[in-house]
């Protein structure tokens, strides 16, 4: 079995999990096209994100422009908070997390959807996959868990400069969101490849870090008992014209 073929099936396997009828949109592509843009190009061209921003709207009038580029930053983080959750938790593998590696697809404005372009792949020694020079070894579960801290972080950064320079959102509010966004991420797959209480220990050795992700995870139960994360900041919906407070928001406690 190729590299190609044990990533392809992991990304396949992946996007089969449904939790509520909502399923992830993640594969691998090689380039740009059809709708992809790369990763690269929306952190390198400042003009990429104001693109994107422009194209966010709300439910019954366009909101502020610090409302709709929170939006937008939450949709980033969360895409690639989606791409390395998933891998890890259902797979115990992590794609290469770096902009040039990484493609993005949106719709109405906010990021729906991750690509990765190369072959290679962070996974654990026992795993089965054939060696090759796509794949890294790496003894345990938390090595997977210190390459995405450290991936996401960098793909978060160049964004979190642009909202900074444009005058956005402070550095700690959006830090803070995408903290969140990734907690959210972890424990949604936790749910939707059946295993919580990993999901949960990976949330907790991530978001325990030193660094600008660093929060508590503190969870509730649905009635489903399924465990949600309760959000430390808000996402500025309840501003917008026929938004509200979310059920994790931290004013709706």
């Amino acid at each position: 079995m190729t590299e190609a073929a044990e990533i392809d099936l992991s990304l396949a396997r992946i996007r089969s999990a449904r939790v509520d009828g909502i399923g992830l949109v993640l594969g691998r592509r090689p380039g740009p096209g059809d709708g992809w843009f790369s990763a690269g190009q929306l952190l390198s061209d400042d003009s990429a994100p104001a693109t994107l921003l422009a194209m966010v709207r709300g439910i019954r009038e366009i909101p502020a422009d610090y409302i709709r580029g929170e939006w937008m930053f939450e949709s980033y983080a969360r895409a690639v908070a989606d791409l390395g959750a998933a891998m890890i938790v259902a797979e115990r593998r992590l794609p290469d997390l770096t902009a040039a590696n990484l493609l993005m697809a949106s719709t109405g404005g906010l990021i729906a959807g991750t690509a990765v372009v190369s072959r290679e792949m962070t996974v654990l020694e026992a795993d089965p996959a054939s060696d090759g020079p796509g794949l890294t070894r790496v003894p345990r579960w938390q090595d997977l868990a210190d390459a995405f801290h450290f991936g996401f972080t960098a793909l978060l950064e160049p964004m979190v400069a642009w909202m900074v320079r444009h005058r956005l959102r402070q550095q700690k509010a959006l830090w803070t969101a995408a903290a969140d966004r990734l907690a959210q991420s972890l424990l949604w797959c936790g749910t939707a490849f059946d295993q919580p209480g990993f999901a949960r220990e990976l949330a907790a050795e991530v978001l325990d870090r030193p660094g600008p992700l660093r929060i508590p995870l503190e969870t509730t139960l649905d009635a489903r008992g399924r465990e949600h994360h309760s959000r430390v900041s808000c996402c500025l919906a309840y501003r917008a014209a026929g938004g509200g407070f979310c059920h994790a928001c931290p004013l709706n406690r």
